[in-house]
């Protein structure tokens, strides 16, 4: 007779659950919607299976479950959009590959940072990279006549074990791009590039990582991928 008076309860309970709004619950973006915002005054819109990690919005913190992804539609500024392409077709990544390889995943990890002309600057950039701002002599600047870029090499800030290779493309006193290649320990081999450089369309900062083997391509990458974030401007 027990078992008779509560199951009507048991099922009006188990109504509850399924049928009650749960506020407290966010859904997860849906993988068929691109990852869009305002750059400069334009609109991005990139599909989302280049973009690995979320992107970051005006007014917004990832941290902050009050008011991360509170926006909708591509209206609100970006402040950070990540992207992974494969390299050199730039199509969507193998995810799996992706992130059992890490620092030696062998596509391009892309960050656009919108910034004003005025606010990044890549010669204060290259300095503070080089120690410049400190005092203390300088390390010895070679020129790579293969690659046309300048290159010296100095101990990393947070591991001095750790010897990092720097290179940069200077001309008429212009720096127009900035490498930073961290080496192992002991004097071993680099192991992960980091490349940054304006990109002018969209008064942002863009650093794209990839694996030191690809570094003779640098003109390449910097210039496709300039052709493939200006590609997914839609107004």
């Amino acid at each position: 007779m027990s078992a008779i008076i509560l199951l009507p309860i048991f099922c009006f309970f188990i109504f509850l659950i399924v049928e009650s709004p749960k506020k407290t619950v966010v859904s997860p973006p849906d993988s068929t919607q691109p990852v869009c915002g305002r750059v400069f005054g334009k609109t991005i819109s990139v599909p989302r299976h280049y973009v690995m990690f979320w992107a970051e919005y005006e007014g917004e913190s990832s941290w902050d479950k009050e008011t991360f992804r509170r926006h909708t539609g591509c209206a609100i500024d970006l402040v950070s959009l990540p992207m992974v392409v494969s390299w050199p077709d730039f199509q969507p990544p193998n995810q799996a590959k992706y992130f059992q390889q890490g620092l030696r995943f062998e596509g391009l990890d892309i960050v656009l940072t919108p910034t004003e002309s005025n606010g990044f600057d890549l010669r204060s950039r290259l300095n503070f990279l080089l120690g410049r701002d400190q005092e203390g002599g300088l390390e010895p600047v070679e020129y790579v006549e293969s690659l046309g870029l300048y290159l010296t090499r100095r101990q990393d800030k947070t591991f001095p074990e750790n010897t990092n290779e720097y290179y940069w493309r200077e001309e008429d006193g212009d720096i127009q791009a900035v490498f930073e290649c961290l080496g192992g320990r002991n004097g071993g081999k680099v192991y992960s590039c980091q490349g940054e450089f304006f990109l002018e369309q969209l008064a942002s900062k863009v650093a794209v990582g990839f694996t030191p083997d690809k570094l003779d391509a640098w003109k390449k990458i910097i210039d496709s991928t300039k052709t493939f974030v200006l590609s997914n401007i839609v107004d």
